[in-house]
């Protein structure tokens, strides 16, 4: 008996020793990030990736003691891609965090597998598939974007009442995103006692946007709103000028049609274009300065919204991580510091709604040229508090 219980109190002790080593405490924090870095939204995933990237540079890639490691893979915007990428991170690298998505698409292919796995999934970028947060939430997926509720909806009010647009055509993206942030916008457009002229979606990744602007000319409509981003947006802002339109018709749309990542693409043909947004590089906070100055210097280009959630979704992970002294193993306890993260952000002050999405205020922007570059100018404030749904609170 003595024998065994000399075995045991040692085996004990052995564990405990492991558990408390300097080499356990400096086990690596593993992070995937799940993004679409070729294909037609390359563009938005890298540079969601660079503002997240750059917060863990800033904190030398360690919390609480521990080395961080970022781990990417390539969903190409691709839900079968998307899903087999996840798996990967979660099953072979077995990464405590997942963050990520920029495809609706890819967000709702992969919502079910982390669930059942229960990994912690952050949402940066662009991926705003409404019932992400909404009917299919878990307690395991957080949002620090938006989602396409919330993007859509509170400009078609503001586009009726304030901008006198009575007749809206509506162009969007064929995809998830591009249906349900038109469906918002046209929803809260026609509450507000105005019209939809006309609705035209268009497959993701077009290059040659002539037939489907050529359906405009037999349209009534005193303005046009349109949900293209990444290389889309590119291609249509500038289209949409060179065949004469932008003099006719206005052109307005959600925050993504006018990142500041685009601006240079566009040229002067971006010049003009309206959109309500929640972040501009100008806001005059200390966190913001901070963050514009640092990722200027490092990426030598001005943030835009895209880049500035991937900076919030590292600050807050990060906080949460810290908040439980490292200890991210403990999945309960970090999904519990997670939801109750409250802090100062470029964006303003930021944290999660009941069912984990962003709570963003939005101000009505346009793009302008000074000095041969390209800005986003603040027109003024639009809305304030507005939660997922879309609505002001």
């Amino acid at each position: 008996m003595s024998d065994k219980h000399n075995l045991k109190s040692l085996a004990i002790a052995i564990a405990l020793a492991c558990t408390t080593s300097p080499a356990f405490a400096q086990a690596p924090i593993k992070i995937g990030i799940v993004h679409p870095f070729s294909g037609p939204l390359a563009l938005v995933g890298n540079d969601a990736t660079d503002g997240f990237t750059h917060y863990f540079d800033s904190i030398e890639n360690k919390i609480s003691g521990r080395p961080v490691v970022l781990i990417k893979e390539d969903d190409a915007a691709n839900p079968s891609q998307g899903l087999e990428r996840t798996r990967r991170l979660v099953e072979r690298e077995q990464v405590h965090v997942l963050s990520g998505m920029t495809s609706s698409a890819v967000a709702y292919a992969i919502r079910g597998y982390v669930d059942q796995r229960q990994v912690p999934l952050v949402i940066m970028g662009s991926a705003g598939a409404n019932d992400l947060t909404d009917k299919q939430a878990s307690p395991y997926i957080f949002r620090t974007s938006f989602s396409n509720r919330q993007l859509g909806g509170p400009f078609g009010g503001y586009a009726c009442t304030k901008l006198g647009y009575k007749k809206v055509a509506i162009m969007a993206s064929d995809f998830v995103t591009g249906h349900e942030q038109s469906a918002a916008f046209e929803e809260h457009l026609k509450k507000a006692g105005c019209e939809v002229a006309r609705k035209i979606m268009v497959p993701l990744g077009t290059s040659d946007f002539t037939p489907f602007l050529g359906q405009l000319a037999s349209s009534d409509a005193n303005a046009v709103w349109a949900m293209f981003f990444a290389a889309d947006a590119i291609a249509y802002v500038k289209q949409y000028e060179s065949l004469g339109l932008k003099g006719k018709l206005p052109l307005i749309g959600p925050s993504g049609l006018i990142d500041p990542a685009l601006l240079k693409g566009m040229g002067t043909a971006g010049v003009g274009v309206q959109a309500p947004l929640y972040y501009l590089p100008s806001f005059s906070s200390p966190e913001n300065k901070a963050f514009v100055e640092s990722f200027r210097a490092k990426f030598n280009r001005t943030p835009g919204a895209t880049a500035v959630s991937g900076y919030v979704a590292a600050l807050a992970i990060a906080k949460a991580i810290e908040a439980i002294n490292g200890k991210v193993e403990d999945k309960q306890a970090f999904l519990a510091a997670l939801k109750n993260v409250k802090i100062a952000t470029p964006i303003g002050e930021f944290q999660f709604d009941e069912k984990q999405n962003v709570v963003l205020d939005f101000y009505l922007s346009k793009v302008v040229q000074s000095d041969g570059n390209f800005d986003l100018e603040l027109v003024e404030p639009m809305a304030k508090r507005v939660d997922q749904f879309g609505q002001a609170q």
